[in-house]
């Protein structure tokens, strides 16, 4: 029994013992928690922190009671021996409690024997099992305990100089004095870097006690960086940057970080200074961004402000040269240039970090000086020279920037060219000059070749050349000028007569209309429409004649310009020009307006007089059709001589030419036996228009000129002339010149007897056509005078009966006609009547048509106003005739100081009448201001206002009745004087309206067109009077008309004038005046 209660009680200490570590355990694992939250406190607040004073005490105290209450708590799980035993039984459970029953009954009955045999018992099953203390802790609960001992062991080890300070704080709650680090050291400090560069911001030596912080600024807000193992890196800066660190302790300096651009240039400045010659001022360019263009050996300075200080600049050029630029401080640098090549370069920054700016290529460009243009204008192509000899030229050329030394060049055939000095000193970079080239004495025979170009440099110090295009003037015979001008007139001439055809046709065509029309009351639309359909053609016809009279005088003016024609000649000509030009006169115009308008608004009495009045304006259109054909033929024989005449002359000339050459050493034989062979060509052509005159010759009309034709004809035959050309020509080609030149002054002296034989003829054919043409008009005008006395014994015997004077009108009218008609038969008489003729004569025509009118309408009342007309026109057609036949005989028929003369009273009467154009608008004005009303003073000006325009009127008739001049205007000026006295009977009745002024404008407006009409012919005859020569031109005299035009703007009434007239007026007689200076 003793031995189970010693064992029972080795167990319950053992059991107990388990109780107590378990008790030393968890005091233990209370302990290092308190430890470690007291560390834990100690990290996050300051040493000396009474928080952590009071925080220390706290778990100091908790942990102690922890601990009592562990051990405490232990002591009370301590078991007895009871408890052991009942452990025993139920660790190996026979199902008895052997242990537990042993000791409740030994603790009854000690000694009692079944207590000895139960603990007999007892001791067997002891001695038999094997009894085991439970575990101290569960598995699971000592690997958590170690892995929490484990955990904190690591952290404390790990900060162990930490740990080692909070424990001892901990153990003694007093706070250690500490000592930091006070001052931060921080790389790299001050930097300058580029921008975009990575750096890396150090704490260097970091008290590892204290807690470093890092901040930096861009601007003025300072912003914190987190820290990683004390640094931190900036992967790209791109401005600069102030960086500091601080901790509990100190904070570093403020350093700062320059971030640097890349060096770039910032501003350009280019200063170019061009060449003299270019005349181009000193400029300054600020865009080109470094790339230069300028003009070859300018100065050029180049200057330049970088972003940044920089240490160097230096261009780079593409062939390896450099230029070191010098500086003017770190940021500006600046170098000067000379131009004379076009290269690339790079410009080289380099800044203080030993950076380089990247190659940016720069081009230096030369701005091309294009060569100087030249061109020859005027003529402009390949012409035929007159034979005046003369070529007026104009020049034009230009240059970028000057020209200079501007040259004709003039070859004539394969010689060698010849320069002539046009102008050397040009001021501009234009150049327009006239240049006559005067070959004259270039001795030119006909078919010659003269090539012309001009040159021109320009003032650059190359002196670059430009040459005009080459053209050519070939200087053509006098039979090659006539063959065209004769073509030309052929082709006039049959442009009339196909006109004339269709007039006849047209005519014929009207005529069948109009009786057809007389038969009918009212028309049909079908005879409108054919009616319209013969009026334009009419129309047509008239603009085709007036287009052959325009190119007419075209031929005319190159016949003056060739001198190819006699004075009298050409004078015809331009006398067939005007007949022309009255064919599609104003008269048929306003025939064929009437026509029309009746057609549009169809009254059978309109209509029918209005075709009457075509009728008789298709018949005049025919007949001076009719009669500018027979004129143009009627001239052939003159012309036919006149060539002949100047053929004559051209041998004659270039055979002293020829002469003059022989006696030159320098010519070649062959050229000159060339050219003999030429004039021997030319004396054949002669011969052969004289056949060609001799049959034009009429017998016996001509019988005066065929008979020195014929002395001429003879003469050439009998004088060997041919022999004499051919003889020289032989003696040259065998270079035996003294005999060439014996047989050429033979043959000079016969030409010149042919040439002044064949002017006898020309002088004789112009006489002899004069004599009769005189003759012509003295026959019509004395059958026109007993016309004229008959009619006035008719119109005496008129007393309100007409049919008893009508057979006497009839026979009047056709004897005028024919007696015009025996006068027209000789066709030059055409050449010698006045315009004003046929003005009187169509009036005539009209007033016997209106008689012939009247008596059919039965207005017998306007018959003798008629008659008048009638006696009126007669008288005035002979007083015509008689005016042509004086100015025959003093030959004065259009000369220049009658024209000059009519110039004048226009210029004098354009003034006046514009003043009373200026005078009736102010009284219209005045009037319209008066309520319409006129007041005594008014009437009075009105009054004095029409003995203004009646006296205007009289002069400009008495002008187209006496001047000739005139006379060429006549139907315009016509129209004036009808307008005027229009104009004087409205006023004259103290009427004032705006149809008034209406006129006065068409006055003003005719005048001017007269004056043109007048100066264009002026200056027509000018030209042809002119010879050409090599000195400068003098015009006349100016005629003050900016004065005029002055003037009138000045009064007040003409500035109320309607502008759109004003300008008209001004315009016109600013051409006006530059036409007569010119």
């Amino acid at each position: 029994m003793n031995e189970l209660t010693k064992y029972i009680q080795k167990f319950r200490q053992r059991i107990n013992l388990r109780f107590a570590l378990q008790a030393i355990i968890k005091a233990l694992i209370s302990f290092m928690l308190a430890l470690h939250l007291y560390f834990l406190l100690w990290l996050n607040l300051p040493s000396n922190s009474m928080v952590l004073f009071y925080a220390n005490i706290g778990i100091r105290t908790c942990l102690v009671l922890v601990i009592i209450y562990f051990l405490l708590s232990g002591y009370r799980n301590f078991w007895h021996n009871l408890y052991v035993a009942r452990f025993l039984d139920r660790q190996i459970d026979y199902k008895d409690d052997l242990f537990q029953n042993t000791l409740e009954l030994a603790n009854k009955e000690k000694d009692s024997p079944i207590v000895e045999n139960l603990g007999s018992q007892a001791k067997t099953r002891i001695e038999t099992n094997r009894y085991k203390i439970p575990a101290l802790y569960p598995s699971w609960v000592v690997f958590a305990i170690l892995f929490l001992i484990l955990g904190l062991g690591t952290i404390w080890a790990y900060s162990y100089e930490d740990f080692q300070i909070a424990f001892k704080q901990f153990y003694t709650n007093r706070g250690q004095e500490i000592i930091y680090k006070n001052f931060i050291e921080l790389s790299p400090g001050n930097l300058t870097i580029g921008r975009n560069e990575a750096v890396e911001i150090k704490i260097l030596n970091p008290d590892p006690r204290l807690k470093h912080r890092l901040f930096y600024r861009i601007d003025k807000q300072w912003r914190e960086l987190g820290l990683a193992d004390n640094r931190y890196i900036f992967q790209r800066i791109e401005n600069s940057i102030e960086y500091y660190a601080e901790n509990e302790v100190c904070k570093s300096p403020v350093y700062k970080i320059q971030v640097l651009d890349e060096p770039i240039v910032k501003k350009w400045f280019v200063q170019y200074d061009p060449p003299a010659y270019s005349g181009l001022p000193t400029w300054t360019d600020t865009l080109s961004y470094g790339n230069i263009e300028a003009l070859k050996h300018s100065k050029v300075k180049l200057s330049l402000t970088t972003n940044i200080p920089v240490e160097s600049a230096v261009m780079v050029f593409d062939d390896a040269s450099r230029i070191a630029l010098q500086a003017i401080d770190k940021n500006n640098y600046i170098t000067q240039l000379a131009i004379e090549k076009p290269h690339s370069w790079y410009l080289e920054l380099t800044d203080a970090l030993g950076r380089k700016s990247k190659p940016e290529e720069k081009t230096i460009k030369i701005v091309e000086d294009n060569p100087p243009e030249i061109n020859i204008t005027f003529p402009g192509e390949d012409v035929t020279l007159n034979q005046n000899m003369l070529l007026p030229l104009i020049i034009e050329a230009d240059d970028d920037y000057g020209l200079k030394n501007c040259t004709l060049n003039i070859q004539i055939m394969t010689s060698e060219p010849q320069v002539v000095n046009v102008q050397s000193v040009i001021s501009g970079k234009m150049l327009v000059t006239d240049y006559l080239l005067d070959l004259k004495e270039a001795n030119l025979f006909p078919g010659d070749v003269v090539t012309y170009w001009a040159t021109i440099y320009d003032n650059s110090p190359e002196q670059q050349k430009a040459e005009s295009s080459k053209f050519k003037a070939r200087f053509p015979s006098i039979e090659e000028i006539y063959r065209e001008i004769e073509n030309r007139e052929q082709e006039k001439k049959s442009e009339l007569e196909t006109a004339l055809e269709k007039s006849k046709d047209l005519q014929k065509e009207f005529e069948n209309k109009r009786r057809e029309l007389l038969k009918q009351d009212n028309p049909q639309w079908e005879d409108k429409k054919q009616l319209e359909k013969i009026l334009q053609e009419q129309e047509n016809l008239s603009n085709q004649v007036q287009n052959i009279a325009d190119n007419y005088q075209e031929l005319i003016n190159k016949m003056q310009a060739n001198s190819t024609l006699s004075a009298e000649t050409l004078q015809k000509m331009q006398k067939i020009q005007e007949l022309m030009q009255e064919i599609n006169n104003e008269d048929l115009q306003k025939a064929m307006d009437k026509f029309a308008n009746s057609l549009q608004n169809i009254k059978p009495e309109d209509l029918k007089k209005a075709m009457e009045n075509f009728k008789f304006s298709m018949e005049d259109f025919t007949k001076k059709i009719e009669q500018t054909l027979a004129l143009l033929e009627s001239i052939k024989k003159e012309q036919a001589i006149q060539k002949a005449l100047q053929i004559s002359e051209e041998m004659e000339k270039m055979q002293k030419t020829l002469s003059e050459r022989t006696l030159d050493e320098k010519q070649n034989n062959k050229d000159l036996a060339s050219d003999q062979k030429q004039i021997s060509d030319t004396f054949d052509k002669l011969q052969q228009e004289m056949d060609k005159i001799d049959k034009m010759l009429e017998s016996p009309r001509d019988n005066a000129v065929q008979k020195q034709l014929n002395d001429l004809k003879q003469d050439m035959q009998n004088s060997n002339l041919k022999q004499d050309l051919q003889n020289s020509q032989n003696s040259l080609n065998q270079n035996q010149r003294s005999q060439s030149l014996t047989a050429q002054n033979q043959a000079l002296e016969k030409m010149r007897r042919f040439s002044l034989k064949l002017n006898q003829m020309k002088e004789s054919m112009g006489g002899g056509n004069q004599q009769r043409t005189m003759q012509a008009i003295q026959t019509a005008i004395r059958e026109l005078l007993i016309f004229s006395k008959k009619h006035e014994t008719t119109a005496s015997h008129y007393r309100n009966d007409p049919y008893a004077i009508v057979q006497d009108l009839i026979a009047q009218s056709e004897g005028i006609q024919i007696s015009l008609n025996k006068m027209f038969s000789e066709t030059q008489v055409l050449m010698m009547i006045p315009p004003k003729f046929f003005i009187d004569l169509n009036e005539t025509n009209n007033a016997y048509r209106n008689i012939f009118s009247y008596i059919n309408e039965t207005q017998f009342y306007q018959i003798p106003n008629a008659l008048n007309s009638v006696q009126k026109g007669i008288n005035l057609m002979v007083y015509d005739l008689m005016q042509a036949l004086q100015n025959a005989s003093s030959g004065s028929g259009s000369g220049g100081g009658g024209m000059q003369s009519l110039m004048q009273m226009l210029e004098q009467m354009s003034q006046e009448q514009m003043a009373m154009n200026i005078l009736t608008e102010q009284l219209m004005l005045q009037m319209q201001a008066q309520g319409g009303k006129m007041d005594s003073s008014m009437q009075q000006q009105i009054q004095r206002l029409a003995e203004d325009q009646e006296r205007l009127a009289e002069n400009l008739k008495r002008a187209l009745q006496n001047n000739p001049e005139a006379q060429k205007q006549g139907n315009a000026l016509k129209q004036i004087t009808e307008e005027m006295d229009a104009i004087t009977r409205q006023l004259k009745n103290n009427q004032l309206n705006p149809d008034i002024l209406e006129r006065q404008e068409r006055i003003i407006s005719k005048m001017l067109d007269a004056q043109r009409s007048i100066n264009k012919r002026e200056f027509t005859e000018k030209r042809k009077a002119e010879t050409g020569q090599d000195m400068p031109y003098k015009g006349n005299t100016k005629i003050d008309l900016e004065s005029l035009r002055r003037s009138g703007l000045l009064e007040e009434g003409l500035r109320a004038y309607p502008k759109e007239y004003q300008q008209v007026i001004m315009q016109y007689l600013k051409e006006l005046n530059e036409a007569i200076n010119k």
